[in-house]
């Protein structure tokens, strides 16, 4: 690869980023709003356990907050949209 190239490559490459970084995934379904937005659903899963944040998102109602605990086990906490309340914690 030629440095010109590599460096265009590199400066398209870096600059989409920002944008990607941006981007809310599309978990604000109608389905979740209410009382807990997102971010405030992320931050109920890490109180809940989940230490590595992997996806947050609006699924059947619920905020889906998905990542891996402390111990490195696969960890799933879903939280109602209303209230915050945890519905329900799995680990794997």
């Amino acid at each position: 690869m030629s440095k010109p190239f590599a460096a265009a490559f590199a400066t398209l490459f870096l600059a989409g980023m920002p944008v990607m970084a941006q981007t809310p995934p599309a978990a604000a379904s109608r389905d979740c709003q209410g009382g807990i937005d997102l971010a405030r659903a992320a931050e109920i899963g890490r109180e809940a356990g989940v230490t590595q944040l992997r996806k947050v998102e609006c699924e059947d109602g619920k905020w889906e907050v998905e990542g891996r605990d402390a111990q490195g086990r696969e960890i799933e906490v879903d939280i109602d949209p209303r209230d915050g309340r945890v519905l329900k914690t799995d680990r794997d």
